[in-house]
């Protein structure tokens, strides 16, 4: 047996005892920036839905975004923060399960959002000045199942004539957004992928060394479900908690709350695959 393997089976153990034990809560979410920063967002969320729930929550990190797919599946997790392409994905092969409300970010400057864009980037003094340009030029995504860091930004090379898959030169995948800015200013790459809350949480010295290739149509942010095994009154609850989770923002992009959306404005991000 592959040691991957091994250590999956393991990991499924462990959350198997986390969700038995005084009946604790398994909240995952996508590993879309480093454990430590994950923890820290979500920090003043998980202490207020423990006190009001009267349980203690387990917080796991997805070892990447299809990984979480795979745990909701299992039903490892009982609730999950999701990437808006990696939810329309699941709805189709779990349809069950529970839509509870999409996340609103705050930024340093305290502007409160529930959807965001996704951004093609280069350098300021780059010779990339269109689409055209990006024609054998070394690129960086973040994940495959990341809607910002890759759908959106393939589907706009599409629109305007290029052929990623085929006309890009080396691809790397580049896991979080953050190191697609760092792999841009260590000149790793020539262009990227990136959210554009990345960019805004740059200094302005960081900002004027980047060059704005592309911004895409709006994009609901990360939502929040239960798993289909979650007793229904309850999931009715934890929605009307997360409906009425207002915080203080203390730090760039923290959580500022949650309201409920259109489930076709994640349901049309299938069709630009």
């Amino acid at each position: 047996m592959k040691i991957k393997n091994i250590l999956s089976i393991v990991l499924l153990l462990c959350l198997s005892l986390f969700a038995n034990e005084k009946q604790k809560l398994v909240f995952a979410v996508n590993p879309y920036k480093t454990t430590p920063e994950l923890q820290t967002i979500h920090a003043e969320l998980i202490g207020y839905l423990e006190k009001a729930l009267d349980r203690e929550i387990v917080f796991v990190v997805s070892k990447d975004y299809n990984h979480l797919v795979t745990l909701i599946e299992q039903g490892s997790v009982d609730i999950a923060s999701i990437s808006p392409k990696l939810f329309a994905t699941l709805r189709l092969k779990e349809p069950e399960a529970h839509y509870l409300a999409t996340i609103k970010f705050a930024d340093s400057q305290g502007n409160v959002r529930s959807s965001y864009h996704s951004l093609i980037v280069t350098l300021s003094d780059s010779s990339i000045q269109t689409f055209a340009d990006l024609r054998g030029k070394s690129f960086g995504f973040t994940d495959v199942d990341s809607t910002s860091g890759y759908l959106y930004p393939q589907f706009m090379m599409r629109q305007n004539g290029i052929d990623p898959e085929k006309e890009l030169g080396k691809i790397y995948m580049l896991k979080k957004h953050p190191k697609i800015i760092q792999a841009l200013f260590e000149k790793s790459i020539e262009a990227g992928a990136v959210v554009d809350g990345v960019y805004r949480a740059l200094s302005k010295e960081e900002k004027e060394k980047i060059r704005i290739l592309a911004t895409s149509e709006e994009i609901p942010y990360d939502l929040m479900i239960a798993s289909k095994q979650m007793d229904k009154a309850f999931v009715t609850k934890i929605r009307a908690l997360l409906l009425a989770f207002h915080s203080t923002p203390s730090s760039t992009f923290s959580i500022a709350g949650f309201e409920e959306k259109s489930l076709f404005l994640y349901d049309r991000l299938r069709d630009l695959e």
